[in-house]
Parts: C-alpha cells; structure tokens; sequence
C-alpha cells in the first residue's frame, strides 16, 4: 500500500474535540482560568466549544473585561481536550489545549495569523503553537514548490520538474520527523496522541511463494493493525476530530461488506483495546450496536446479536436498566432463528381449501428445486401486490428460458381468509401457495412479520438453511442466487486446498 503525502494529513489538525483527565497525573490545581488577548477584537462575547460526534456543543462563553480581553474562570475543571474559541460572528479564531493546567493565558489577534500568537504557563500549548507554525510555513513553501514543479511540467523541463518534486518530497519528511520528534518527546500529551492517530499504518511487502504481492495477507495485516495509532484505553479519544471517521471507514467502508463471522472478530478485537467499566467502552459498544441494528446490510443482523450477547447480555454494559436489557434479550431471541446459516423449519400449512385432510397440508420441505423462497404476505397490502407481481415476472421469464432454479411458497396471511382465497384464484400464481393463519407452527411469529410486517422474504438452499432473510429487488434474485453459488464454490475450493496443505 502507498504512503499518503502526510502533509494534508497534518492539516486535519485544525478542528476541535474534548477529553476526559488521564490517569497517572499529579492532583490538579481547583478550577480554572483561561485568559485570552486578542488584539483588534471588537467582539462583545466568545465562546468556548468542543467537538463531539462530528458536532460542535457549547461549553462556555464570557464577555470581555476590557477590550479584547476575555477570561474563563470558575471554581470547576474542564474536561482534558482539544477546544476552540469562537468569535461573536462565529468566526475561529484558535483551537488550543485544555490539560492538566487550566491556568494560562493566550495572546492571539484578529488575523489568526499564529506566527503573532503567543502563550504562557501551558507547556502542550506551546508545542502545539510551534507545529502550527512549522505547519503553516510548510504550506507556504510546498504551495510555492508544487507552482513551480507544475510549469516545468507544462513545459517538459524534466530535471527542474523533478528537483521540485524531490524537494517537496523532502519537506514531507522534514514535517513527518517532527511530528516523530513530538510525540517522543511528549508521548502522553493529547495533541502528540492526535497527530500519531492521523499517520498512517505501514503495511509490509507480504509475498506469496511466486513471488508476487500477497494482497491478501495485506489486506489482513491492515484491518488487524488499523488501531495501533491510537490509544483506544485513553477516553479523551472520544472527543477528538480523528476518531468518529476512523470508526466510520473501519467499521462501515473497510469491514462493511465482509461475513458477519470475519466483522465479529474484529469488533472483539477493537473492544478488548478499550478499558471495562469506562466512559470509552460504553461509547464504542453503543456506536456499534447502532450501527449494526439499524443496518440494511445482509448479515449485520447477525453482527448486532453477537454484540449484544458479548456486552449488553453480558453483564458488561452497567449504564443500562433491566428495562433496556430486556429489550436487548427479546430481540436477539427473535433474530438468532432466522440469521443466515440457520436451518429453517419444516412449515406445513393448508392451501386454499383448508381442509383438515393431509392432502391439502403443503410442505416447505418437499419442494424440488435447489432454492426455496418463503414469501409472507397480505392479499390487501398495496407493496405486497407489487411486489409479488414482480415475482411472478422473474419466475416466468427463468421458467421460459428453462433456467428457473427456485420455488415460492407463499404464505398469505389476512384475517380474511375469503379475501386470500379470491386474492389467490385471481392471480392463478403458478407457485405453492399456503394459508388461512393455520399451520404447525406459528410462522408468523417464528419469522418475525409479528414485528416486521408484510411482505418478508426469506431463501433457503437445498440444505433448508436460510441464505437470505431480508427482502430485495425481485429483479435481483438472480443475480443473488449466481452470486451465492460462486461464493459457495469458492469456499469450497479454498476449503480443498487449506487441507491439501495439511497432509
């Protein structure tokens, strides 16, 4: 994988967060004053905010006590963090450390021009106002260099084009050292911690035994050392600007798409960095859980019962009442049935004559094609009707071309039964259809259209196990299918191969 030109990462920095108070730190002084001159400020009030879940909050705002002269002072302690002080019109004009210390004093104008700004008694503050400096007069050398290198380029001048370019090369070293020297020099300051999370992770030169490049065990190298920048045991990570999309691209791009079996793995891993019992791990397990439970993804349902049964089940999650619990409790018993790889039951219903006679009981088991395709729905309900017209066309149209590799067992369900028997001897739909809210099992509520409603689709293989269980596009139904079998294939395959390798 290729390095990023880590100077645009560096300019990620300027936005705002907030922390909790790191463990292993002297007792601090009580409450707090934060003094800011700001030359030429015509401002009748700032304000002080912090960064939380990619939003701004309000934490503080004071009237100046002479002009351009504005203090914060109060008997309680912010939080450790990342803030930013904002002008009357909204304007920023400075993003600062609150640590430790919360007595110092800041001298910044207008302009926000940092080469002007000055701060004292706050040594974090001063590292932090160097690196912008070094930062600020980095962009004005690489814009002049990249100007420069581009007209060489435009003009075919190959030697000057590439001098540039080996210089601006050179000035991303010079800025990766010193942030390297930052945080080996402070290694336990938040804004250390913040530019170590932007950098990003080498992964090796994995090859395989031809030599070429093993993508894969890259792929893996990376997914498994994707955290190893950022101290997930630190709270204050919560509140920094670096972190919400870092869950975002790891959890809904990176893994997004992967097996629910291969998304818990790494959701375990990714927890046991946090600490129990902390303001850290409540965070991160309530983020997933949302993420996954509200998900529309095919297999998430799984990813969120597995979390739920680690934690929320678990005993771990002490934020939350029995209530709450017993909510998590009932709805992981419905889906865990129903999740894909689970073996679907037998269902025996009555077609349209309703007899008691066996005769007229159908089976979802004694279907002859290799996939199998429970239909719920409601003669009465608009999107069913819909939705099943567009099932009957892709039934057709595979079953003209002798390529139909599924059967529909509808399940029809209506208080009205006479309504569904006429629904049904309407339409003629060519496929077993099933019943009057008779059957040996409740279905409905097995399969959830208690809670889910009408329509619901769910397809089975040969085997009975359930491959898919939310409804899609009608029209995509083959391509899922193919889709299915070449992942299958392609199981089996790697399967043969990891134990030919064995022997």
């Amino acid at each position: 994988m290729k390095k990023k030109y880590l100077l645009l990462l560096f300019l990620a920095l300027f936005t705002v967060g907030n922390v909790f108070a790191q463990k292993g730190k002297s007792t601090p002084q009580k409450g707090h004053e934060l003094i800011f001159n700001i030359k030429d400020s015509k401002d009748n009030l700032v304000y002080l905010v912090i960064h939380y879940n990619e939003k701004l909050i309000l934490k503080d705002s004071v009237k100046p006590t002479s002009p351009g002269k504005f203090i914060f002072k109060g008997d309680n302690r912010y939080d450790d963090g990342l803030y930013s002080l904002v002008s009357q019109d909204k304007r920023l004009y400075l993003n600062f450390i609150i640590d430790n210390n919360q007595f110092f004093t800041y001298n910044l104008d207008t302009t926000t021009n940092v080469n002007n700004f000055s701060v004292s008694r706050s040594p974090e503050n001063e590292e932090m106002l160097k690196f912008q400096r070094k930062t600020a007069e980095a962009q004005k050398v690489s814009m002049e260099w990249s100007k420069k290198r581009k007209e060489f380029d435009e003009k075919g001048i190959k030697d000057s084009a590439d001098f540039y370019m080996d210089k601006l090369k050179g000035l991303n070293e010079e800025m990766r050292t010193f942030i390297e020297n930052l945080i080996a020099a402070h290694p336990d300051y938040l804004f250390s911690k913040m530019q170590k999370s932007y950098m990003e992770i080498d992964v090796p030169e994995f090859k395989k035994e031809d030599g070429t490049t093993d993508q894969e065990a890259q792929v893996v190298y990376y997914r498994t050392h994707f955290w190893d920048n950022f101290d997930l045991a630190d709270h204050r990570f919560i509140y920094i600007p670096s972190f919400e999309p870092k869950m975002k691209d790891y959890f809904t791009k990176l893994l997004y798409h992967q097996e629910s079996d291969t998304i818990n793995q790494y959701i375990d891993m990714f927890l046991a960095k946090t600490e129990p019992d902390t303001f850290m791990y409540r965070y991160c397990v309530s983020w997933l859980t949302y993420e996954f439970e509200t998900s529309k993804i095919i297999g998430h349902d799984a990813v969120f019962c597995h979390i739920a049964k680690n934690n929320q089940l678990a005993g771990k999650c002490y934020w939350l009442d029995e209530d709450i619990i017993g909510k998590y409790q009932k709805r992981v018993k419905r889906l865990e049935p129903i999740l894909i790889g689970k073996i679907a039951p037998e269902l025996i219903i009555p077609d349209t004559n309703l007899y008691d006679d066996a005769r007229y009981w159908k089976s979802s088991y004694r279907l002859t094609k290799p996939y199998t395709i429970l239909w719920f729905y409601d003669p009465n309900c608009p999107t069913c009707k819909k939705e099943s017209k567009a099932l009957r066309q892709v039934y057709d149209s595979l079953e003209t071309i002798g390529k139909r590799n599924f059967d529909v067992y509808a399940i029809g369900n209506d208080d009205t039964i006479e309504a569904w028997k006429k629904y049904v001897k309407e339409n003629n739909y060519p496929w077993t259809n099933v019943g009057g809210n008779k059957g040996n099992i409740d279905y409905l509520d097995y399969f959830g259209i208690y809670e889910t409603g009408n329509p619901a689709m769910f397809i089975l293989n040969s085997k009975h196990e359930i491959i898919l269980n939310k409804r899609i596009d009608m029209h995509n139904l083959p391509q899922f299918l193919a889709e299915y079998e070449k992942i299958t294939r392609l199981k089996a395959e790697e399967a043969a191969k990891a134990a030919e390798n064995k022997e």
